[in-house]
């Protein structure tokens, strides 16, 4: 690996059994001893997607605290890595696991503030992150603060572009505008769509409408609305509906008229909570338990 001549591997960072865009591992700059976060791709002409996707993620750099800083980029003829800023913290499904039930909503509304900052920061910028998922969000618990990461930029898009490059995004997780690949209807609802989904997926523990056919999933995730669930607490399930609000189509989408699938699409996008205070908002509005302790 010839970045090791300017960064020194100290650990490889998550699963990299599981990963399918590339190798990640904890390094330290040599010059001060920094400590960075690594993403490598061998420049394999087979796995021209994956090395377009680390690409995309490195022309995404912020400054705001939440969202991921680029430090440097490193390209040969055999590799190319993406140096970031190092931030601590634990995904959010596994932060999830530690939260009594009764706190939950609490915990929820907590996240979701923090969250917000950055949910705003990429609508004023025409920025989609397009990949909003529980292990993209990371949590750093201190005393009694959070600090949430947003994290992963490989499929965001910028909407003052022309998006014409085809992805794949997850399935489960992404709205039928990008199951579609119908880039010129994704717009900030679209990460809206997909934290209402992860949500679901914190209380539930499942993703919701999943099927062992990858084609019925999908034919699932296009149009069927998202369904209740008895491990829902009262009051949570019609926010989520809005989040994750979808129209039918009466027929497949590729048998459509192209305008008419996009009217459908972007009528739906209209249809949900067009910003994250709003989804807070109603948020306090449930009820909220109490703990009960005899005496």
């Amino acid at each position: 690996m010839e970045s090791s001549d300017q960064y020194q591997i100290v650990n490889a960072l998550g699963n990299q059994s599981r990963r399918k865009f590339g190798k990640v591992y904890l390094v330290e700059r040599r010059t001060d001893g920094k400590q960075l976060v690594m993403k490598h791709v061998q420049l394999d002409a087979t796995e021209t997607h994956l090395i377009d996707r680390v690409r995309r993620e490195a022309s995404f750099t912020f400054e705001l605290v939440g969202l991921p800083r680029i430090v440097d980029q490193i390209q040969t003829d055999t590799e190319f890595a993406l140096i970031k800023e190092y931030v601590t913290g634990i995904p959010l499904d596994e932060h999830w696991k530690s939260i009594p039930k009764k706190q939950q909503i609490h915990e929820l509304i907590r996240i979701l503030n923090a969250l917000e900052p950055i949910f705003n920061a990429l609508k004023e910028n025409g920025i989609v992150h397009c990949d909003i998922k529980p292990s993209n969000i990371l949590i750093h618990k201190s005393n009694d603060h959070i600090e949430v990461q947003l994290i992963d930029f490989g499929l965001a898009i910028r909407k003052n572009e022309e998006n014409r490059f085809k992805l794949l995004f997850p399935l489960g997780f992404a709205s039928p505008e990008l199951l579609l690949n119908r880039l010129n209807c994704v717009d900030h609802t679209s990460d809206l769509f997909a934290l209402g989904i992860s949500i679901w997926k914190l209380f539930v523990g499942q993703l919701p409408l999943i099927h062992p056919n990858p084609s019925i999933f999908t034919n699932l995730q296009l149009t069927y609305p998202l369904p209740e669930h008895s491990n829902l607490p009262k009051g949570l399930y019609p926010i989520l509906q809005k989040m994750c609000y979808k129209n039918q189509f009466k027929t497949a989408p590729n048998r459509m008229i192209p305008n008419e699938v996009d009217a459908l699409l972007i009528e739906a996008n209209c249809n949900r909570y067009q910003r994250l205070d709003d989804v807070i908002q109603d948020l306090r509005q449930i009820p909220q338990k109490k703990s009960w302790w005899p005496f």
